[in-house]
């Protein structure tokens, strides 16, 4: 387990273990802050996050005083009402979220203060609060970003363990799509040569659209952390003519390189022009820390562009 003081930001209460988290030491805390601003970071299209729960290796921090913290926060007079994006770092809807309910309160302190939202999830718990988000989206702006990068549940299960099913996250869009919040789709971590076919992004487009999806961006995986060794791992067991391959694509970066980056751009432009799927220039829905695919001339790749 990861030292508590690299985990706990705020005063702490208990460590526990809940059974809807097998597994997952969860240290509940008091916290200092909720709202945090990300203005100056790039691969952030936000200006301010916000979140109740934060992760560290298996262990999971919940910050039990998150809803009177952000309301104090919000009621300073310096607060200009800016998009709060909730799921920068850890998806709100982690299994943690299932046993200590926090984002129904969060979303509520939220529209209280006139706050646009900008939600991330992978996970189908967000269905548990549409009511409440439907009710929301009458008074402030929401976005809903949902992250989904193959129809294939093995390989699904393999680059996003945590997520739900694909064809559960399709039928969230669905459900999200008949009650009039369309969602944005990320189509990440996008595994490189197992996924990223013409075939495959067209099967993948095609289900998205006929499932109301609205738009669309791309974020290939990126092999950064005990989660990218872990991968490679695998890689190596089940797909051994491909490691030599990946290391050609992402060299020493945790990112893919720009020449792969502006095949798959190559790839995707006419599917999303088929699809009816193109990102809207002024949306702020875009994920926040989407690695570079296509670089400003003169530049590296770097982590914080998107390809649409």
């Amino acid at each position: 387990m990861a030292a508590l003081t690299e985990l706990v930001c705020g005063d702490f209460m208990r460590s526990t273990m809940i059974p809807e988290a097998p597994g997952v030491r969860v240290h509940e805390v008091l916290a200092r802050t909720v709202l945090e601003s990300v203005t100056g970071d790039r691969s952030h299209r936000h200006s301010f996050a916000a979140s109740a729960l934060r992760r560290s290796g298996e262990a999971m921090q919940v910050k039990m005083n998150a809803p009177a913290v952000l309301r104090r926060e919000l009621r300073r007079r310096s607060w200009r009402r800016d998009t709060v994006a909730i799921g920068v770092a850890e998806d709100p809807y982690d299994p943690v979220e299932e046993h200590y309910r926090m984002m129904p309160q969060v979303l509520s302190v939220l529209s209280e203060s006139q706050t646009p939202i900008a939600l991330y999830t992978a996970s189908t718990l967000l269905l548990r609060d549409l009511p409440l988000l439907r009710l929301i989206g009458r008074a402030v702006p929401v976005t809903v970003s949902i992250s989904l990068a193959t129809l294939d549940p093995g390989l699904s299960a393999r680059v996003d363990p945590s997520a739900s099913s694909p064809r559960a996250r399709l039928d969230m869009v669905a459900r999200l799509s008949e009650a009039g919040l369309a969602p944005h789709i990320r189509i990440a971590p996008l595994p490189p040569l197992l996924a990223d076919g013409t075939a495959q992004l067209d099967e993948l487009l095609a289900a998205l659209s006929a499932a109301g999806a609205a738009r669309v961006s791309v974020s290939p995986l990126q092999l950064g952390g005990d989660d990218g060794a872990d991968f490679l791992g695998w890689l190596g067991n089940e797909h051994p003519a491909l490691v030599r391959r990946y290391r050609s694509l992402y060299g020493r970066r945790s990112f893919v390189s720009a020449e792969y980056a502006l095949g798959l751009r190559a790839r995707m432009t006419p599917l999303v022009e088929k699809y009816d799927l193109g990102s809207d220039p002024e949306s702020e829905s875009v994920n926040p820390a989407e690695p570079s695919v296509l670089p400003p001339a003169g530049t590296a790749p770097s982590p914080d562009l998107t390809l649409f």
